[in-house]
């Protein structure tokens, strides 16, 4: 038999020569790819690290060589000195490892060989000289898939919070909650990564936001859990009572802290009258009706949620039903000066928000003159305000207007002065009727009224006739003819001041002069 080669087969055993007409046997031989060291690791890089360690991690070779990769080498040396030596004294498994033991402050350098079953291969290194130093990094926390910031029990259960956290240092680790005292509650774990709060037995008092804080000389960082508990609300907030009257009063009151970890469906309101208890509604604010005047009545609330009723929250005293007693006031806010300006011959409104209880009892004044309503001038009144209209304005409307506000708590006066700009009125008669000249006045002391014609006060004689009181100045002008043309003045004159108002008279058509008719 001629000899066996081959260019693609390496020869584990012995290779035989086997003759011609032999009948001996030879050993086996197993044939395989041809093996070599691995190739080095594609990327070593440093992870972290301290005083004393580096963390480096690396990943596999390309090329493993042709068999499988056993393990890792890893070596190092000072950066100064160039002697490499081997670090781990077992191959390493993994594609990482952290070298410790190192001096502080040192410079050093790394570099990682892949091995297999044809020995060590070629080197990987770091590509920068490495210090022992420790790596500050600030707080960062770790949150998953499977993390939940709002956490929902029921009264009785177990609340369990989790939450891991990276850093350089490693961080402190702290967990709070407003107004409460988590020690006496909470069993609360603090690792280097992590840190778990438990509160066995929950209730309604545990719900509420839980603040996790990791600090380092680097920062802080924080996280808010919120938890719930499913269970009774917690009682309303305090009552305050309005309007009270001699038949009903509106309770008001802020909603509970706890809402139980639902939402607040309704409210109870009840009252109790000796030995009598009463009252439905379902409000936030409630009006209740029906009470009797100078009785005593006391008051609470109850908030209901899915799981039931809340402790009740009771006023903090009782209350006698009666109409209070509230001085009136007026609201002159929205008048600019308390001074209105209009011209002749439009309407000028005083429209005025007022307040009292009982309600007060409402007096218009033009100076001291009382006004009630007429064709010209408009008074609405209502609990909350009081309005004075006045249409076709004369400049014998300008004055001041004086608002009086009157109940058993008392009187107040306010005053608004009304100015009206314009030519004097015009008044336009026939030849041979009467001009009566009629004006409303008032003062006090009582004034000297006087009616006049151009400089020349109005005498009493056939033609004219005077009338004067103290509300009232009339002046009559009988059979009026052209002469009769001109400004008539009124004059209203005391200790105080004077007022004057005009009115230009026109008389039109035929008059008479000697007897004779023109």
């Amino acid at each position: 038999m001629a000899e066996m080669k081959s260019t693609n087969i390496s020869w584990k055993e012995e290779k035989k020569r086997v003759s011609v007409g032999s009948n001996a046997v030879s050993r086996l031989i197993k044939c395989r790819e041809p093996v070599n060291p691995p190739s080095a690791p594609t990327v070593v890089k440093v992870t972290d690290t301290s005083k004393t360690s580096v963390s480096l991690e690396w990943t596999k070779p390309v090329f493993d060589g042709g068999m499988e990769i056993i393990g890792y080498i890893i070596e190092m040396c000072k950066a100064d000195l160039g002697e490499w030596h081997k670090v781990n004294a077992e191959t390493c498994i993994a594609t990482k490892y952290t070298v410790t033991d190192l001096e502080a402050g040192e410079h050093y350098k790394f570099r990682v060989s892949a091995v297999n079953g044809a020995g060590k291969g070629e080197s990987c290194e770091v590509p920068a000289t490495i210090q022992a130093t420790d790596r500050l990094s600030s707080p960062e926390i770790d949150i998953d898939a499977n993390f939940k910031q709002t956490h929902i029990v029921r009264a009785g259960a177990t609340i369990r919070l989790f939450i891991a956290f990276l850093g350089k240092p490693v961080p402190t680790a702290t967990w709070s909650k407003a107004d409460s005292d988590l020690s006496l509650r909470s069993d609360i774990h603090i690792t280097d990564s992590f840190s778990t709060l438990t509160v066995e037995n929950c209730n309604r008092n545990d719900a509420g936001k839980y603040v996790f804080t990791v600090e380092n000389v680097s920062g802080s960082k924080s996280i808010t859990f919120t938890v719930k508990v499913l269970d009774t609300p917690g009682p309303p907030g305090p009552i305050t009572f309005k309007d009270v009257t001699r038949g009903s009063i509106t309770l008001m009151w802020d909603a509970p802290v706890l809402d139980g970890g639902a939402r607040i469906h309704h409210y109870i309101v009840e009252k109790r009258e000796a030995s009598r208890r009463t009252g439905q509604t379902k409000q936030l604010t409630f009006t209740v009706e029906g009470l009797l005047e100078n009785n005593e009545y006391e008051f609470r609330v109850k908030a209901k949620n899915d799981a039931g009723y809340s402790e009740p929250r009771e006023a903090f005293s009782s209350v006698i039903i009666k109409e209070p007693q509230i001085e009136p006031t007026a609201d002159l806010s929205g008048i600019t000066r308390q001074l209105i300006t209009c011209k002749a011959g439009s309407t000028f409104t005083i429209d005025i928000p007022i307040s009292g209880r009982p309600a007060p009892k409402v007096t218009w004044k033009l100076e001291e003159m009382r006004l009630k309503e007429t064709d010209r001038v408009t008074i609405k009144t209502t609990k909350d305000r009081t309005t004075l209209i006045v249409k076709d304005s004369m400049r014998g409307d300008s004055g001041k207007y004086y608002l009086t506000l009157e109940n058993t708590a008392g009187v107040k006066t306010f005053a608004v002065t009304v100015v009206v700009i314009g030519r004097p009125e015009i008044v336009t008669i026939r030849a041979g009727s009467d001009l009566v000249l009629d004006a409303a006045i008032g003062g006090k002391p009582e004034p000297k009224v006087f009616w006049s014609k151009g400089d020349k006060e109005l005498d009493l004689c056939e033609k004219i006739s005077l009338q004067y009181t103290s509300k009232r100045a009339i002046a009559v002008i009988k059979y009026c003819d052209r002469s009769d043309s001109g400004k008539y003045t009124l004059t209203v004159k005391n200790a105080s001041g004077t007022k004057q108002v005009s009115v230009l008279v026109k008389v039109l058509g035929m008059y008479f002069i000697d007897n004779g008719l023109l």
